[in-house]
């Protein structure tokens, strides 16, 4: 992708850069679902992209399962608003089962709220599909939980 750096680990350093645009990225504030956690301590689990000139351009908060280890799980995805549709979002998708996959994963899992239609085209798009659970994550927070097989091409 002309104008972005490759796709490498996250490091704990990422995060003051990630927290300072994800709500605008996002349109409202993401509270702890950005938790510094995933970049002190599962970091190298995670992908950042940056442009030429050092500037957030997307990440990828993900983890390999300890309670089910052929499993990787994407936590929460973030592209620039002006890079999307662009590949950024795929590529972080595609360089995270890439390094799972050479972990052991056979499979990729995320979720999606319904109502956010750019996430859930975004996951089929990328060969996705899972069943929708009312109150996965409590009541009123549905979320479909969405899998594939690894590699993603």
């Amino acid at each position: 992708m002309p104008g972005l750096r490759p796709p490498r680990p996250l490091v704990a350093g990422d995060f003051d850069a990630a927290r300072e645009v994800a709500d605008s990225w996002f349109g409202h504030p993401v509270g702890l679902t950005l938790h510094r956690l995933f970049f002190d301590q599962l970091g190298p689990t995670g992908v950042w992209i940056e442009s030429t000139d050092g500037r957030p351009a997307g990440f990828l908060l993900g983890l390999i399962s300890t309670a089910d280890p052929d499993l990787a799980y994407v936590h929460m995805h973030a592209v620039d608003p002006a890079l999307r549709g662009q590949g950024v979002g795929a590529s972080l998708y595609r360089e995270f089962g890439r390094r799972a996959g050479e972990a052991g994963c056979t499979r990729i899992r995320a979720l999606a709220a319904p109502h956010r239609e750019g996430a859930v085209a975004f996951h089929r798009a990328l060969g996705f599909d899972g069943p929708l659970r009312e109150g996965h994550l409590g009541p009123g927070e549905d979320r479909i939980v969405f899998e594939r097989a690894l590699p993603i091409t």
